[in-house]
């Protein structure tokens, strides 16, 4: 009987113990706090976006803009068609990830433009095109 007693002492000290992983939830307090005042910090600021030639096939590393179906000014819509490239396979319609304004086409029709590469700018209100335009100058389009 003696040794049923000491094996349920090490059992009863084991359960008192606290587990390695339970913690305290003490530990990730802060970073909830500092992540909080981040957000409350931020300010929201247009800014201009570049469209870039996507990769529509495994094996394409540059494509031909077949042509525009927006031109330079006229709003865009998230998910619209802006462009039809030919790859190495076939033609397809680009749409876009951004509402705003076409404000440049860095690559025109029928010009080739490899994967990764802008190819136009998009500006989020009319009065930022100018912005957009001095951008994909400095990028190395003709503005």
């Amino acid at each position: 009987m003696a040794t049923m007693t000491n094996a349920a002492a090490p059992a009863k000290v084991l359960s008192q113990q606290k587990s390695a992983f339970a913690g305290n939830g003490r530990a990730l307090a802060p970073a909830r706090v500092a992540r909080a005042a981040a957000a409350r910090n931020v300010a929201v600021r247009a800014e201009v976006k570049e469209i870039h030639m996507p990769a529509l096939s495994s094996t394409m590393t540059e494509g031909k803009i077949v042509s525009w179906l927006k031109g330079e000014g006229e709003q865009i819509s998230k998910g619209e068609a802006v462009v039809v490239v030919e790859s190495d396979k076939a033609d397809m319609d680009v749409e876009t990830f951004y509402d705003g304004y076409l404000a440049y086409i860095a690559v025109p029709d029928g010009e080739m433009a490899t994967v990764g590469a802008p190819i136009a700018f998009v500006a989020e209100t009319e009065a930022e095109i100018a912005e957009a335009k001095a951008k994909a100058a400095a990028a190395g389009g003709a503005a």
